[in-house]
């Protein structure tokens, strides 16, 4: 990573209240390196440009880390839909000590993060070609998971693929963008047991607002 992309990282990372350490940037260094050999040969991510891919993907996914921190989250984490490893394999690189799971159903972006987490390397992080709704049935992953995020899907289909795997106390975290109002998440968090705790609006380097929904089971449960 040059001098100028770990400045782009850091500041970005430091305007969303995270603070990385060398060793946190040496992993995400090696990890984006890594998925601009892939995108050459497999296009994995629309955006290909480095600078890009740190603005818009990259810190969007550390976006996370605050959630992460405040609250009491001591299991492991799931992350559905990880595709070239937004959030996770951030997260990961972020976090090295959190066991996570990525649940990915295509064979060639599951082969990447296996790629990525033997090369960075993330001893603690474990891929898994499945779709969620089958990854849901496996008894090392069902009920097990105090943390459920996903960037890659909408807010209802998350909803519903995620209780399958969370503890009791467990929580969601859903990154979508502003046009999902808070009435609505709350709305449609019903059908599926959960309820909607907080909600945080940030704004990516380019302008790009979004939006983070966290949520959790109802206190009666």
């Amino acid at each position: 990573m040059t001098p100028a992309e770990s400045r782009i990282l850091r500041d970005g990372a430091a305007a969303l209240g995270v603070a990385l350490d060398d060793q946190a940037m040496a992993r995400l260094g090696r990890f984006v390196d890594l998925l601009e050999v892939w995108n050459r040969r497999f296009r994995l991510t629309g955006d290909r440009d480095r600078r890009t891919l740190l603005e818009k993907h990259v810190l969007d996914s550390l976006a996370v880390m605050p959630e992460l921190l405040e609250l009491p989250l001591t299991g492991p984490a799931l992350d559905i839909g990880s595709g070239a490893g937004f959030p996770g394999i951030v997260l990961a690189c972020a976090c090295p000590d959190r066991a996570l799971v990525l649940v990915e159903p295509r064979r060639r972006p599951t082969s990447f993060l296996l790629e990525a987490i033997r090369i960075v390397p993330l001893p603690n992080a474990r891929a898994v070609e499945a779709r969620a709704e089958d990854a849901a049935r496996d008894p090392t992953l069902a009920k097990g998971m105090a943390l459920v995020v996903s960037r890659a899907l909408r807010l209802d289909s998350l909803l519903e693929l995620s209780r399958p795997f969370l503890t009791t106390n467990g929580v969601l975290i859903a990154m979508q963008t502003p046009s999902v109002s808070e009435k609505d998440a709350r709305e449609r968090a019903g059908p599926s047991g959960l309820s909607l705790i907080r909600l945080r609006d940030y704004v990516l380097p380019g302008g790009e607002a979004r939006r983070l929904l966290v949520f959790g089971l109802p206190l009666e449960h």
